[in-house]
């Protein structure tokens, strides 16, 4: 693996949209509930070669908890990037090493992503006097709308940035 420009150039784009999607989402009242983080931080999983994506998942939240304050440091952004970092690990290395198709990959990837929440907060919540079960449960369910977008929306952004000459360029 070769660390070049054009990597570090990726990285710091989707770094920079990892902060900035999120603060749109928030000014439109469409926060936490549709997971506005993971969709930068998931595409970067299929567009930043294997494993330097990791490095957006696990960065992400701890950049954007100190530019703008959100997510709270601890517990969340520690939660956050634990699970971005899960979920490029896993949508980068089946997509680029195993050559696994695209849906699939995503797929797998949020079920990682959300099983890692669901383990951080049988982890974490005890910390806080709240049972990791219901604060489980209640996470998962909460973040079923952001489940559907990113369904949604990853596989229409990809195709428009996978078509972009600029993208192309810089991720290939």
């Amino acid at each position: 693996m070769k660390i070049d420009t054009r990597q570090l150039t990726l990285i710091a784009l989707f770094l920079a949209l990892s902060v900035i999607v999120p603060i749109v989402f928030h000014m439109i009242g469409a926060g936490s509930v549709f997971l506005p983080m993971f969709l930068p931080i998931l595409l970067a999983g299929f567009l930043i070669e294997f494993p330097l994506a990791i490095l957006v998942g696990l960065l992400a939240p701890w950049l954007s908890a100190f530019v703008t304050g959100m997510p709270p440091l601890f517990p969340t952004a520690l939660i956050m990037s634990i699970e971005g970092a899960s979920a490029t690990a896993v949508i980068g290395y089946f997509f680029y090493r195993r050559n696994w198709k695209f849906m699939v990959c995503l797929v797998l990837g949020i079920i990682v992503e959300r099983i890692s929440l669901v383990l951080m907060g049988f982890v974490l919540a005890p910390l806080f006097n709240l049972p990791g079960e219901i604060f489980s449960i209640y996470k998962l369910t909460q973040s079923l709308p952001g489940v559907g977008l990113q369904i949604i929306l990853i596989p229409i952004i990809y195709k428009i940035v996978e078509r972009s000459q600029l993208i192309n360029t810089l991720s290939k």
